[in-house]
Order: C-alpha cells, then sequence, then structure tokens
C-alpha cells in the first residue's frame, strides 16, 4: 500500500490510534524537560503500553491512547494492572473517534452526549477526561494540543437519566472546555488509583474564584446588601451561557456554605432542591 493510500485511510481504527500515539511521543517529550526516559509499545509483563515515559522524579507513566470502544471494565483490568506495578497511567480518548458518544472538541457546549466510558473517566480523574483530535492535512497526520473536558447535569432534570440506542447507552452533560498550559505531567493519587494528568486547573475552582469576585464586585459595600434572590439572578445571568446552571447554583451553594458569600445556609438546601 502507498503512504497516500495509507495516510488517506481514514477509516482505518488502527491509522488513527497508530498516529495518535506516535504524536503524543513526539510532542510530549519534545516540550516535557521532566522526562529522562521515552519508549513507544513498551512491554511490562503481560501488557503492552502505547507510550512510556519515565520522569526526573522516578515516577513511570503509561500513556493508553483510546480510539475505539473499550468497556468500563477492560479501563478497570488495565489501570489496575499497571497500578500493581508501581506506575501511574494517564489516559487519553481522540475526541472524534468510536468511544465518544459525540465528537469532542476544546469548547463550552450544552446537552451532549457522552458515553460510559467518558463518564466513568470524569469520575476517576475527579472531573475532567483528557482528549485529543487527529487530523489530517494534505496526507499528513497531526493532533490538537491536549484539553480537558468537564462534565455536569443537564439543566433539564429530563435529561439526568441514561438513555439507550441501539446497543450502546450514553448520558446527557454540560460540557466545559478546560485549558491544559503545557505537556509537563504529574502524577497523583486518586481514591486509591495512581494516575497521571496534566496541570490543568480543575473547573469547579475556577468558576468559584469567578463567582465570588463577580459577587463582589458588584456589591456596591458589602455583599449583605444583596439578597438571595438578587445574588442568583445575577450570577446566572453572568455565567450560564458558559456554565450551565446546574453547575453555577451548584458552586453558588459551595460558597455559601464555605461563608464566602455571606447568604443564610437555609439557601443551600434551596439550591439543592432546585438542581435535583
Amino acid at each position: 500500500m502507498s503512504k497516500n493510500l495509507l495516510l488517506e485511510s481514514t477509516k482505518s481504527e488502527s491509522f488513527y490510534h497508530k498516529s495518535i500515539k506516535n504524536l503524543i511521543f513526539k510532542y510530549a517529550t519534545e516540550r516535557n524537560k521532566t522526562i529522562i526516559e521515552k519508549s513507544l509499545e513498551k512491554y511490562i509483563s503481560n501488557r503492552r503500553a502505547d507510550v512510556y515515559f519515565k520522569l526526573k522524579s522516578g515516577d513511570e507513566i503509561v500513556v493508553e491512547v483510546q480510539n475505539s470502544k473499550i468497556t468500563i471494565k477492560e479501563i478497570k483490568v488495565r489501570t489496575e494492572d499497571y497500578n500493581k506495578k508501581g506506575i501511574y497511567i494517564l489516559w487519553i480518548l481522540h475526541g472524534r473517534g468510536s468511544c465518544v458518544a459525540t465528537s469532542k472538541l476544546p469548547e463550552n457546549t450544552q446537552d451532549s452526549k457522552i458515553s460510559t466510558t467518558e463518564n466513568y473517566l470524569h469520575r476517576m480523574y475527579l472531573g475532567r477526561v483528557y482528549y485529543v483530535n487527529l487530523n489530517i492535512n494534505k496526507h499528513r497526520p497531526t493532533i490538537s494540543a491536549p484539553f480537558a473536558l468537564h462534565f455536569s447535569p443537564s439543566s433539564k432534570k429530563k435529561n439526568r437519566k441514561m438513555f439507550h440506542s441501539h446497543y450502546d447507552k450514553y448520558f446527557i452533560r454540560n460540557i466545559n472546555y478546560i485549558k491544559i498550559p503545557s505537556w509537563n505531567l504529574l502524577t497523583v493519587n486518586y481514591n486509591g488509583l495512581k494516575l497521571a494528568r496534566f496541570y490543568d486547573k480543575n473547573i469547579k475552582s475556577v468558576l468559584k474564584n469567578e463567582i465570588y469576585r463577580y459577587v463582589v464586585s458588584n456589591s456596591e459595600h458589602t455583599q449583605k446588601q444583596y439578597k438571595y434572590k438578587t445574588i442568583k439572578k445575577l450570577v446566572l445571568n453572568q455565567f450560564t451561557p458558559k456554565y450551565g446552571k446546574y453547575l453555577i447554583l451548584n458552586t453558588l451553594s459551595n460558597l455559601i456554605k464555605e461563608k464566602k458569600i455571606d447568604l443564610d445556609e437555609k439557601y443551600i438546601s434551596k439550591i439543592k432542591k432546585e438542581i435535583h
């Protein structure tokens, strides 16, 4: 098969998978000075990691690139296998692959479909899923910079269940884009799992700071001048187009609980009734 014909064979799952892992290996090693060892398709016991890195800290990382569908059980098994060897794992999905319910881009969207795999990884990584998108321009494959997405329930209660379509299951979620500043990696322990991730910010922390600053800047003297309904209206009008109602109200509830916004805690229960 000629080189051009191979590159044009964009329906091939293996072509996408191979191209993405090769490019991740290339870009990550070029732009991450903390990597001291690297390998493509490294065999580790009975597993073959797509990409392997060793950091200056001594931590070992495998990158699992996922383009095709994968079961949650298989994600758990692979993660546990590497973790038993003391190795951290980074899961990255192809945003246009069959592993996602709908194509994922670095942008905010409302009421978008996510697969059960995406939903599981979101919980595994405490509120984020990592993606790259493969592009083919003039027979030359490139990938986007990695990006993270945060999911939150739809403001429409009828959309908060699991849906079935033929043999697939999916959820409907609001999606918020989180910028990843670089290819640098860190290792973390989340819920007993050894995971590798990027240096992206937690979307709830970002929104919490934005809401707090907005409320303070719109108060003439003190926050006590505003009643709950006024604050709620101001905040929803300002942030709903970007973040969606559910995430905003949930964050507002946290700010009240932490006493960063001076409102009676009785409003926390009101918010919970509204969003659940």
